[in-house]
Order: C-alpha cells, then structure tokens, then sequence
C-alpha cells in the first residue's frame, strides 16, 4: 500500500501549493500525511514570504476522501475520532494565512471538513462533498455539524448531512459553498491566480479580514463587530494605509510591508 505523500510547490515566489498525493487510494491520508499536512500548515503560516495557501488533491477525480479507513481499522478505531486525528481537517481555519481549496473531484468526509474550514473554495466541475459518515454510524464531526449550516442554507445542509447524500459541485456553487467553477485542467492554475490577488495585499489586513469573518461564524456578530471596529483602528494608523493612499494618488501600483 503506497504511504502517500503531500507534496510543496511555491508559484510567483507568494502562494503555497500544497497536494494531497495518493492518487490510487482517492488519496486518502494514512497517519504520516495527516501529521505532515498539519505541521505543513503551521510552517506556512509562519513563513513571511507565503502570502496564500492553495490546497488540492492529486489527479482529477478525489480531493481526498479523508482518513484512510482500512488503517484506522488495524488500530484503536476510536483514536480516529480523537482530537489530536481531527485537528488536521481544521488547520485551514486555524491558521493566518489565507486558504483556497482547489477541490478537483470528491471531497469527502475529512476532504469535505477541509473544503468548509478553507476560507475560499473553487471547484472541477466533477467535484462533489459529501458526509457518508451517518451511513456507518458515525456523527459528522471536524466542522460539518457545527459550520457546515452557516456556509450553506440549512435545509441543505441537514440534507447533505442526514441522509449523507453528495453536493455536486453545481449546485454546492448555486447556494454559495463554492465561489467559482472551473475547468479541471485549469483548477490550481486559476487558485493560484486568486492566490496572487491576495498576496499583493497588505498581510495584515487579509489576516483581520479572515480573523473577523471566521468571529462571525463561529462566535457571533457583535463580537465580530467589536474585533472589526478595533481591527480597523489598529490598521488606520498604520504604515500600509499611508501607502496605500499614497499609490492611489500617484497612480502607482502601491508596496505594503511584509
């Protein structure tokens, strides 16, 4: 059985390619992957020249369908739900750094609690999310009970979840989950387009974006209005700002701190 790999590739010198690379088991992530994606993460973030973190499965038909069951069932099942194996599909939400999911095929299980803890999602329009946990018995954790309602409109999300059916990525992209459909052989390509948009911004106002936005969901709005209010005051005294205008003025392209 092959141990996988997740594989780095840094475009334009700012964004961060980072893929899951099991191809032939759907690329399902054995214990080694899972820890080195999560280290993974946590490195990126605290590397400055990293301005956005793109995540994608390899090959055209599975992001990744999660946790590789056939090893989980050789040890302690109940391990596999434990905090420590669960952490990994929520780092994207963790982190600073902003996270585009490039979802090229099916995102299922821990591939889909990854998909709702990135804080952009593009999709192959062969993609498609789904929670089959419910159908062996297992509540859906890492995200999809707790988050999962707030990114689509209930109703669907309690179908996705309940009856543990597929979201295809048409209708994932109707109701909101996804912001863009694209064409498989121009996924990554255009993440990392949407990656150097955002690293030609000012870090620290993409970090308070994400920061307050996540509040919002998680907490609720009058703390996240607080957190923007003081985000906000923090940043216009702020040397980016000063440039920022500056460049508006003299109609030059502006170059914000690191």
């Amino acid at each position: 059985m092959s141990d996988g790999q997740i594989r780095l590739d840094i475009v334009d010198g700012s964004t961060a390619v980072v893929t899951m690379d099991r191809e032939e088991k759907r690329n399902a992530l054995t214990d080694v992957m899972s820890a080195r994606l999560f280290e993974l993460f946590h490195e990126l973030d605290a590397r400055k020249d990293v301005r956005a973190i793109v995540l994608t499965g390899a090959g055209e038909k599975a992001f990744t369908s999660g946790h590789d069951l056939k090893q989980a069932l050789e040890g302690d099942i109940a391990v596999l739900f434990s905090e420590p194996n669960i952490k990994e599909f929520i780092v994207p939400a963790m982190i600073s750094k902003p996270v585009i999911s490039a979802v090229n095929g099916a995102a299922y299980a821990g591939g889909f609690c990854l998909a709702i803890a990135s804080d952009l999602r593009i999709a192959s329009h062969n993609a498609s999310f789904a929670s089959p946990g419910i159908k062996l018995g297992i509540v859906p954790i890492g995200g999809q009970l707790s988050m999962l309602p707030h990114l689509l409109p209930p109703a669907v999300a309690t179908e996705v979840l309940m009856l543990g059916v597929p979201l295809s990525a048409e209708r994932a992209e109707r109701h909101g989950f996804v912001s863009e459909l694209v064409d498989a052989g121009r996924l990554v390509d255009r993440a990392c387009e949407m990656g150097k948009i955002i690293a030609d911004m000012p870090p620290a106002s993409v970090a308070s974006v994400k920061r307050v936005i996540r509040t919002t969901l998680t907490q609720s709005v009058p703390a996240a209005d607080a957190m923007e209010f003081w985000r906000g005051m923090v940043a216009g005294t702020g040397p980016d700002v000063e440039e920022g205008l500056r460049a508006f003025v003299e109609r030059r392209s502006p170059v914000f701190s690191a």
